[in-house]
């Protein structure tokens, strides 16, 4: 339940580009996520779509194996 309640969050976060309502935070607190897990969630997910962007922008050789 504490995983899901993460992942429900981060994808809360990307659906609503960051704009969370407070529920989606009491949803995460209550399935006992402390503040500083929170912000390392809200972190990862701002990663992820910087990552993103920046190869997209720069069309960035992927030098591994894609995934199918």
């Amino acid at each position: 339940p504490k995983a899901e309640a993460a992942l429900t969050f981060a994808r809360a976060l990307v659906e609503h580009t960051g704009q969370v309502s407070k529920a989606e935070f009491d949803a995460v607190r209550v399935a006992g996520h402390s503040d500083g897990e929170i912000i390392e969630i809200i972190t990862h997910v701002a990663m992820n779509i910087f990552t993103k962007l920046l190869g997209k922008s720069t069309q960035v050789e992927i030098d591994f194996p894609k995934m199918e």
